[in-house]
């Protein structure tokens, strides 16, 4: 049961603020001390909605004296500047995935964290979850063998709409920093090294952002990733990691709540990842940044900036493919 211990600033108040408070009842202590954003309508709908004390500014807002810490819930293109600003005031932030529109600016935030002694946490709320954690684990340990393929989609229909974030390139639209970037996550948790080749296929939509997405992934191992992201169509949002000596069914590889391990060896039951938590999971990313936070750290062991840095890094190579095969 939360008991409001931890304030955060909110800095958005659009659809993924709303679906993080439905978590932030299960946190430890975690609360909305302060909110901020871009129409003071908004702002004071939040508030009034989960408890948080609205504001006009983004400066106001990061003064609040009970604000411990930002949470940058933003559209993607306002990440680096008020991630920045929250640095430059000595606040820790925790920034909404993608940190930023391109690997550059990661880098720029990242290394100013670092030079400031500030708490920086890339949003990647996925890896925090316990299927995943423990899917990790079963890797790591070998229990499915070397790593051969991934394939992992998350194809979600939106009905195009050229000033919706989605689809808005002011407002970094387009499906691969929106939801590219869960199956890009997998990717570069499964494999240590870099991918030595990378190609992409799209369908675009009419202002020209990507409309569905084909990634392909070749590591130094052999290892192929086969990765899928688009707004044209639904599909089993899943995730299967396969290995020499079996595999690792994720359904909902973003907000999975269970995953089967089957195992080649008939003489070994198959395994059941079946946790059990309440609400999204966005809990577990909060807990981890109010314990880095209260005890010193200025990143997370799991989700750690080279990880962050990894995931832009191989965002922009998808971006520069995307630039080559278009001409």
């Amino acid at each position: 049961m939360n008991n409001r211990k931890f304030g955060w600033c909110f800095i958005g108040s659009g659809g993924i603020a709303n679906k993080v408070m439905g978590d932030m009842q299960y946190t430890d202590g975690s609360y909305p001390a302060a909110v901020y954003s871009r129409t003071y309508e908004n702002a004071c709908k939040f508030a009034e909605k989960f408890g948080a004390k609205p504001y006009k500014t983004i400066e106001q807002a990061m003064s609040d004296p009970d604000v411990k810490a930002v949470y940058i819930a933003s559209p993607n293109t306002f990440h680096k500047e008020q991630a920045l600003m929250a640095i430059e005031c000595g606040l820790p932030v925790l920034c909404e995935k993608p940190i930023a529109v391109n690997y550059r600016d990661a880098v720029e935030m990242i290394e100013f964290a670092a030079e400031k002694k500030i708490y920086f946490l890339d949003g990647l709320w996925t890896r925090f979850n316990p299927v995943i954690c423990k899917s990790m684990e079963m890797v790591r340990d070998g229990q499915i063998g070397q790593i051969r393929t991934l394939s992992a989609s998350f194809c979600i229909y939106k009905k195009y709409d050229p000033e919706a974030r989605h689809f808005n390139p002011a407002l970094g639209g387009g499906s691969l920093l929106d939801i590219g970037i869960y199956p890009i996550l997998f990717a570069c948790m499964l494999f240590d090294e870099e991918p030595v080749e990378i190609s992409v296929m799209a369908d675009y939509a009419p202002n020209g952002v990507e409309y569905l997405l084909s990634m392909n992934l070749r590591y130094p191992c052999g290892a192929i990733a086969r990765l899928f992201s688009g707004f044209s169509n639904n599909e089993p949002q899943d995730a299967c990691i396969s290995g020499t000596d079996g595999y690792i069914h994720i359904p909902y590889l973003w907000k999975a709540k269970t995953a089967r391990v089957q195992l080649l060896d008939q003489t070994k039951e198959d395994i059941l990842i079946e946790p059990g938590f309440p609400g999204f999971g966005y809990q577990y990313m909060f807990d981890a940044a109010m314990d880095d936070i209260l005890t010193g750290r200025k990143e997370n062991a799991l989700v750690t900036h080279a990880l962050s840095l990894k995931v832009m890094k191989i965002i922009g190579q998808v971006q520069e493919r995307l630039k080559e095969v278009r001409g």
